[in-house]
């Protein structure tokens, strides 16, 4: 009869162990502390590609000098708003903010492309991109020019006879 007793309170101590393990399994659960039990799933993010370049002059004007090294494209440059045109070879349509280049009296226009309110590309600028383009002056262009004396900062020749004023 002794055995018998001892056997039961070990049994009688494994399930009360047990139950309690599986109530605070549950609990947890439902609390959502295990591994996404009773969370909803994160929605995912969307990402609008076509949002409007507000900051679009500062953008472009910071972008330029580091592609630009020739100080005639600072001056008398002319930029255009924001508008929406067709890009990849016109299957979709981006913001496209057309800038106008007259340094060295040579007329060149460069498009940049917006993606998801940022620049993307800065090309070459088709007749569909930029013909008509309602162009302003690019006054904060003539802030941002390299300096004359370095030399690391202008395009090939002689930067005397290129940058006289």
């Amino acid at each position: 009869m002794t055995t018998r007793c001892a056997i039961r309170p070990a049994k009688t101590r494994g399930a009360a162990i047990a139950a309690l393990l599986l109530a605070a399994g549950l609990l947890g659960a439902c609390s959502g502390g295990f591994g996404g039990f009773g969370k909803k799933p994160a929605p995912d993010l969307v990402v609008n590609p076509n949002a409007y370049p507000a900051n679009y002059r500062k953008q472009i004007a910071t972008m330029l000098t580091t592609d630009l090294h020739d100080r005639a494209d600072f001056r008398g440059a002319f930029i255009a708003p924001p508008a929406l045109k067709p890009v990849v070879g016109g299957a979709t349509q981006h913001y496209v903010v057309c800038v106008l280049f007259t340094g060295h009296n040579d007329k060149r226009t460069k498009a940049v492309i917006y993606l998801e309110g940022r620049p993307n590309e800065f090309v070459d600028a088709t007749p569909q991109q930029c013909d008509g383009a309602p162009y302003q002056p690019f006054t904060e262009l003539d802030y941002e020019q390299p300096d004359k004396y370095n030399s690391h900062q202008v395009a090939p020749g002689d930067p005397a006879a290129r940058d006289v004023q």
